[in-house]
């Protein structure tokens, strides 16, 4: 870990080494099913992205729509997944949304085509800090990743919410991983941390801190939205494989739909999946599992209204440049997925 003062440049988030399609698991085929024709589709997620893509995976939810899905679990940051995306190894993955916009801005051929969890991030701070409101972050040490969606939303609602720019006032200390900033805040080496469901929850479950605030809540301050949840976790197609597939995206839905179905319908199965998926001790998945602000399937109207104001607030914060964030209509037709 290191102090961090300067902004992340463009492409660093991009930037892994060439063996990056190594970091793969062993796909898993789908289980044969009674609806078998579609073709073959590669579908990787993150191992910690809380998206309920571990039941897509587990109860081959792709395979029951017909399609011969191969499950890839992607352990660590999100640069990984990103650039064997990018690198056409794979035709969707899970991806944070801010994430998302900037491989857009980067040509990464992509389609946002529908949402899988609200917002997941928080401030966690030591007990013993002193620090009970976001005003006493100013000077402080906080841990984060600075290249993670939840880094680039919650410094853009506090922005937002008190004029305050965590990067420059309060001291950020760059990790590597979630591990680094677990370990940094029980060593005291820091004062605080910024992570995200179910890392938060897991430190806060343990008792090594407290949370000082959480991203839905900031979000409400920010836009005065006492309703709606904004996006942290969406899904990516690859617009060739749509092209090829044009039913891949609808299916893809359907299955988050399903799965969110299981996550609040069959508690038990959910958080054995989850468990399983994670390698996190049932307790702290059960924990994150109530603090969980929405899990989420499909792209409404509604949802897309929140994306557009989330992508305008990123710009505004200057993480985001392009100027397709200002335009709805471009927004729509270009970045967004719709049904023909």
């Amino acid at each position: 870990m290191r102090s961090e003062g300067q902004s992340v440049r463009r492409r660093d988030f991009l930037r892994v080494g060439v063996a990056a399609g190594a970091a793969l698991t062993t796909g898993l085929p789908s289980r044969p099913t009674v609806a078998q024709g579609k073709g073959k589709v590669r579908f990787a997620y993150l191992q910690l992205g809380w998206a309920a893509c571990e039941i897509i995976h587990k109860e081959d939810l792709l395979g029951k729509r017909g399609w011969q899905a191969e499950y890839n679990v992607i352990a660590g940051p999100p640069a990984p997944l990103v650039s064997t995306f990018a690198a056409g190894n794979v035709d969707s993955i899970d991806m944070s949304f801010v994430l998302a916009a900037k491989m857009f801005e980067d040509n990464v051929p992509l389609k946002v085509t529908g949402v899988a969890t609200a917002v997941l991030g928080a401030i966690i701070v030591r007990k013993d800090a002193g620090i009970k409101k976001v005003e006493d972050l100013k000077g402080r040490k906080m841990a984060a990743i600075v290249g993670s969606t939840s880094f680039f939303d919650i410094r853009t609602l506090i922005l937002k919410a008190y004029g305050m720019d965590i990067q420059k006032e309060v001291q950020i200390v760059t990790a590597t991983g979630q591990p680094d900033m677990v370990n940094a805040l029980a060593k005291k080496d820091v004062d605080a941390m910024l992570s995200w469901t179910p890392t938060t929850e897991q430190v806060v479950f343990g008792g090594a801190g407290e949370y000082l605030v959480k991203q839905i809540d900031l979000w409400r301050q920010a836009t005065g939205r006492a309703i709606g949840h904004p996006l942290h976790v969406c899904y990516l197609v690859n617009p060739t494989f749509i092209e090829k597939n044009p039913a891949f995206p609808r299916d893809l839905n359907d299955a988050q739909r399903d799965a969110v179905d299981i996550w609040y319908k069959n508690k038990p199965r959910a958080l054995d999946i989850v468990t399983e998926v994670t390698k996190l001790p049932r307790d702290v998945v059960e924990f994150a599992y109530g603090q969980t602000v929405q899990m989420l399937s499909g792209l409404s109207d509604e949802q897309i209204d929140t994306l557009i104001l989330q992508l305008k607030l990123t710009k505004e914060s200057g993480f985001l440049k392009s100027d397709i964030w200002d335009n709805p209509d471009r927004i729509r037709k270009e970045f967004l997925w719709r049904p023909a």
